[in-house]
């Protein structure tokens, strides 16, 4: 039985019933459910909830993974700082300065914003890139000038343009390349299925994909989000990309997920228990990294009645004006 539904503005099939357990159990022994006609079944509503830094910090240099020691030690910490936050703590208290003393970047959300004072999950790795074995993204010398002159811009202008500011704060989209596992707001995605089609509704700025999954080849037509096709590989449902716009010459905060007429991705989602998923992003633009790239990033199943909210965000507010209006201020004041 088929159910017919509105999620984010789509029209998806959603099957209702008992699911049929896997023939063959997944490693571990976990036998990953199936869709009635036969598909995994990846639906709900999954988010990073994680502490594994994108790149591999200086002081572990050289060091893939921490030790059991580490990982407790770590944990803990978490463990502690979770239940400050969730006691309505911030500050130095949790890790962060005040808004006095701190630039805009990385201050704008205090945890309310940010978490659901759930303790993240410590994990042995000690970066989301593991290849290069260096655990670091390999920009082009050309993308890490670009990337230092984004951090430096960020909140701090100058504001000519509407163009000035970066995507994100245009309220228009931070890329594909982070969908699934970045957002300072929460970052919670919706997996919807129906036969034939994997649709992924991203919280922050509603963005949303719909991926055929019908072995037919990727369209001609470039889009902001590339065109997207998908297959099964086993239990692992892989999602290839490409066909994007070229939007280097817009602001963007960071660089990786800046998309370019040469970007490609490879994205592989693979259940590995009932709250739990392994997914693998493998980047490849010559217009930005010298070398393809690929992140490990474990995301989390949430709750069956976790909902996704309308994102109180759109280009054409009154933070727009605001911003240009005291970017001519700026401007006038020195030129005093």
């Amino acid at each position: 039985m088929t159910n017919w539904r509105f999620v984010g503005g789509l029209l998806v099939a959603a099957a209702i019933g008992t699911l049929v357990a896997a023939q063959q159990p997944a490693t571990g022994g976990w036998a990953p459910p199936k869709t009635p006609w036969g598909d995994p079944d990846l639906q709900g509503v999954w988010r990073y909830e994680a502490s594994v830094p994108l790149e591999r910090p200086a002081q572990f240099a050289g060091r893939a993974s921490l030790t059991d020691e580490e990982v407790a030690r770590n944990q803990k910490l978490e463990d502690e700082q979770a239940a400050q936050r969730l006691a309505g703590a911030e500050g130095a208290a949790v890790g962060r300065r005040s808004v006095g003393e701190s630039p805009i970047r990385g201050n704008e959300y205090n945890s309310f914003w940010q978490d659901h004072g759930r303790p993240r999950q410590v994990y042995k790795q000690t970066s989301l890139v593991v290849d290069p074995a260096d655990g670091r993204i390999p920009y082009t010398p050309d993308a890490k000038k670009a990337d230092a002159r984004a951090s430096a811009r960020y909140g701090a202008g100058p504001y000519e343009s509407f163009l000035d500011p970066d995507t994100g704060e245009r309220c228009l989209t931070d890329g594909v390349t982070a969908l699934m596992w970045q957002g300072p707001n929460g970052g919670h995605n919706r997996i919807v299925q129906s036969q034939g089609y994997v649709t992924i509704l991203h919280e922050e700025y509603l963005d949303r994909r719909i991926i055929p999954v019908d072995g037919r080849q990727a369209s001609g037509i470039r889009q902001w989000f590339g065109n997207a096709v998908a297959r099964w590989e086993g239990s692992t449902l892989v999602v290839e990309t490409a066909n994007f716009v070229d939007r280097t010459n817009y602001e963007w905060a960071t660089i990786f997920m800046r998309p370019s007429e040469t970007l490609r991705l490879v994205e592989r989602f693979t259940r590995t228990g009932a709250t739990t998923m392994d997914y693998r992003i493998t980047v490849e633009d010559p217009a930005t990294f010298a070398r393809a790239w690929t992140a490990q990033i474990p995301i989390t199943r949430l709750p069956d009645e976790t909902l996704i909210y309308e994102y109180a965000c759109h280009e054409g507010n009154y933070a727009m004006p605001n911003l240009l209006a005291g970017g001519r201020i700026d401007a006038a004041k020195r030129q005093r």
